[in-house]
């Protein structure tokens, strides 16, 4: 069970607020006693450098005390925050969205298709972050919800949030695994949900984000919890078309009138450009996701490059210039080419976006395609394009086609690439071994920890 529950970030401390977080690292207070000991043993030659205590340590009770409530919540945002950044990068790779461009074979393995392998070192390392972050955000939710039936809470907008963190986490895993383990608490093991109940992960999100919406809390988490349940309900129903994969492209539309209803709903709170993203300021030091995040991987240690259905490589394998155009225009797509040039700014503190108004109008434009005669196509998808100074759509190329690629560009790095590969049959021209409706597995560290797991 690879889930310690940390309040704050294992390496620095988030301050957040509901969008977008910032980093600093604050040096312990155990180092400057060290130092100063140092020196003051130079001047006394008296002091005993290995007697001194760390204020940063925490006994578990301390956490009981409602004064906590933000940096709990603050803890669940930065674990889930380097959850989704570690898994991002195999799974991305796995997409033609990503692509192995370095030296470690693994990458390789999950670039041609392979995903299901418990023994992949990239999926495995980033599986124990993303059972810490579940965890941490049921406990967080636990706890915060305990202090508010004692009336010691002092704002409703910390269990919102903390809501909010859970439903990403919940939602994340339902989308990228096959299987997972939920109810393991530290020491305790518990038995998988098992593949065909993977489902019920999006049933937790909508319950969390529910109670959220219900707290009435301030307008920027209400517009994030709206805009993340249309999403939530979006991807559950996406889920049921590729468990196991049916139907034929065009079938496999979703028209989900809870979807459609909060997707509305959230344009309405949302303006034009809105994104919900779990950020970070790459002007402080610190890392916070790790060594796994996709950000780094691509960045820095070059290990990813961006995928050739999207860019011309280099001869050296570096970034080449965006080439997939816009159906419509001919031109470099400029959604895409923004994406890939703020992603390679950014370095390893890319933000994780998780709610966009272009996802809402996304999901509005399907469930038109899917026979929706509520939602225009035309005026759905021509909302998306006028962001970005596209000619409108007024029946130039297939409707369908267009979907499909602006799902490919306004959605690019976000964990919604592979489900769309499956669904629409839209395969990545790296795959040579993929099993259609396949997605991460249940990885070794887990097996091997979890008594309920076998190899």
């Amino acid at each position: 069970m690879h889930t310690p529950f940390c309040p704050f970030p294992l390496q620095p401390f988030i301050a957040m607020n509901s969008a977008t977080p910032t980093i600093t690292t604050r040096y312990p207070l155990s180092v400057l006693a060290v130092i100063f000991c140092l020196v003051s043993a130079l001047i006394v030659g008296a002091c005993d450098v290995l007697d001194v205590s760390n204020p940063n340590t925490l006994i578990e009770e301390e956490l009981d005390n409602p004064a906590a409530a933000p940096a709990i919540a603050n803890g669940s945002e930065a674990t889930v925050t380097r959850a989704l950044g570690a898994i991002l990068a195999p799974y991305s790779t796995a997409t033609d969205e990503l692509t192995w461009i370095g030296s470690r074979d693994a990458w390789n393995e999950l670039d041609i298709g392979t995903l299901d392998n418990a023994l992949n070192e990239f999926t495995d390392a980033a599986f124990p972050f993303v059972g810490e972050a579940r965890w941490t955000a049921d406990e967080a939710i636990r706890r915060v919800e305990g202090f508010r039936e004692a009336d010691a809470l002092a704002s409703d907008n910390t269990l919102a949030r903390v809501y909010l963190y859970g439903a990403i986490i919940y939602t994340g895993i339902a989308d990228m695994f096959d299987d997972f383990v939920i109810d393991s608490d530290r020491g305790e093991g518990a038995p998988p949900v098992g593949p065909s109940n993977m489902d019920s992960l999006y049933d937790r999100a909508l319950q969390y984000i529910d109670s959220g919406l219900a707290l009435d809390p301030n307008t920027a988490l209400t517009t994030a919890l709206t805009g993340m349940r249309a999403r939530v309900q979006f991807s559950r129903a996406a889920w049921n078309t590729v468990n196991p994969v049916s139907g034929t492209p065009q079938d496999n539309l979703i028209n989900n009138a809870g979807a459609v209803a909060d997707a509305q709903a959230a344009l309405d709170l949302m303006d034009a450009s809105y994104v919900f993203a779990l950020g970070m300021d790459g002007s402080l030091p610190g890392l916070v996701v790790g060594d796994l995040s996709m950000a780094l991987q691509v960045n820095q240690r070059a290990e990813l490059g961006f995928g050739t259905s999207y860019i011309a490589p280099e001869d050296d394998g570096t970034f080449g210039e965006v080439t997939l155009q816009d159906p419509i225009d001919e031109i470099v797509d400029p959604v895409l080419s923004n994406t890939i040039e703020g992603f390679i700014a950014q370095a390893q503190y890319a933000d994780i976006p998780v709610v966009s108004a272009r996802e809402m109008h996304l999901i509005l434009a399907e469930a038109a395609l899917a026979g929706n005669a509520d939602v225009s196509f035309d005026d759905q998808i021509n909302a998306l394009r006028a962001l970005d100074g596209l000619s409108p759509y007024t029946g130039q190329v297939d409707a369908f086609e267009l979907l499909q690629h602006s799902r490919k560009v306004n959605l690019y790095l976000q964990g919604r690439r592979l489900l769309d590969h499956y669904r629409f049959d839209d395969s990545s021209p790296k795959w040579t071994e993929n099993v259609p409706g396949t997605f991460l597995p249940i990885t070794i560290v887990e097996i091997r920890s979890n008594p309920n797991l076998s190899p």
